[in-house]
């Protein structure tokens, strides 16, 4: 990357090319989409990422820091309701979330500058797992990386009250180094009190979102973002999405009876998790299953009990693996044997 000299306007890192004008990042010669003035900075947009129902970019400040740096950057039109949103992301001091840096509006738009968070989005994490160019992750791991991910969705609840309400693998990165899943979008984040008022679209992600959310029974709230964590779970687990394929839409009145009698347990989908010995196995799909629950009240009650079984589950992989029952009897006949060997 190509320090500012001092004095110069960025500017003066600029070149335009028969392809378009770039802008030079980490020493190369990168292509922008547009320029955009907020605050007193000019954010350069290198790519528009995430789904196509979201204004998002990754953006390079070159005056930001030693040799400029990258940032997130959300639009949304601006209105009471994104008011309410800005006064919610302002309030997220988390290292596990991403950060305002600043925000402008300009005429009906609202532009909110995010901390950038380095690493792959989950979706395409997942995308390179189905097509064998990256190793599938280990239950263990993936029960570690959930029970973060759960922890800060928690934080959101307790803390701010706020509902996600959009928890899916575009709106989550998965970190390079100290490895972890961080929600990166939060432009379906409501206060609890708020989400009756949601308008259709926001958070409705017809897999990953909760039946209820889908069916709009009941508001938002953590019991939602608990069952698209669990979604998320499950298909760290088995590369698949629960009630064969339907997700969330599984609740829907149309799929709901013949959905709940198709939910396959972790250990009946994934060879790893079935190679588990008998008391992780059975742990690990009770925690998955129930998180997964089409009714709200079946699912975990509050965050506590939640997140508590979310981390004896996990911990149980850093004891001492339990041996199957033939194992077990071959062992003890073994170290009796050896003990006899040893007094005589």
């Amino acid at each position: 990357m190509v320090l500012c000299p001092q004095g110069a306007s960025p500017v003066s890192l600029l070149r335009s090319t028969p392809d378009g004008p770039t802008v030079r990042v980490r020493g190369r010669e990168q292509p922008y989409l547009e320029r955009r003035r907020i605050g007193r900075r000019d954010y350069y947009l290198l790519e528009r990422i995430g789904g196509p129902f979201r204004e998002r970019f990754r953006a390079y400040d070159p005056r930001s820091g030693p040799g400029g740096s990258d940032f997130l950057i959300q639009r949304w039109p601006a209105g009471p309701r994104t008011d309410q949103q800005l006064r919610l992301w302002r309030r997220l001091k988390d290292d596990s979330l991403p950060r305002v840096v600043e925000w402008q509006r300009d005429n009906n738009q609202l532009d909110v500058v995010l901390t950038w968070i380095e690493g792959l989005p989950l979706a395409e994490y997942l995308q390179h797992i189905q097509c064998g160019r990256r190793p599938a992750i280990d239950p263990g791991q993936a029960l570690r990386l959930i029970h973060g991910l759960a922890n800060a969705v928690c934080k959101l609840h307790h803390h701010q009250q706020v509902a996600h309400g959009d928890i899916q693998p575009a709106n989550v990165i998965i970190t390079s180094h100290a490895s972890r899943l961080t929600l990166i979008d939060f432009g379906s984040g409501w206060t609890t009190q708020a989400t009756v008022d949601r308008h259709e679209g926001d958070g409705h992600h017809p897999s990953y979102a909760a039946p209820e959310l889908q069916t709009h029974s009941t508001p938002v709230g953590f019991f939602a973002d608990q069952f698209s964590v669990s979604v998320l779970c499950y298909e760290l687990l088995t590369g698949k999405i629960p009630y064969g394929g339907l997700g969330g839409k599984a609740g829907r009145p149309e799929f709901i009876e013949r959905a709940e009698r198709s939910l396959q347990k972790p250990s009946e989908v994934s060879e790893a998790c079935a190679a588990l010995p008998k008391s992780l196995r059975c742990r690990l799909d009770e925690v998955v299953v129930r998180g997964l629950a089409l009714d709200p009240a079946k699912r975990y009650p509050n965050r506590h009990v939640w997140l508590d079984e979310l981390f004896e589950a996990h911990a149980r992989f850093r004891l001492k693996p339990e041996l199957p029952p033939v194992e077990r009897a071959l062992t003890r006949v073994i170290g009796w044997f050896l003990k006899s060997r040893q007094s005589d």
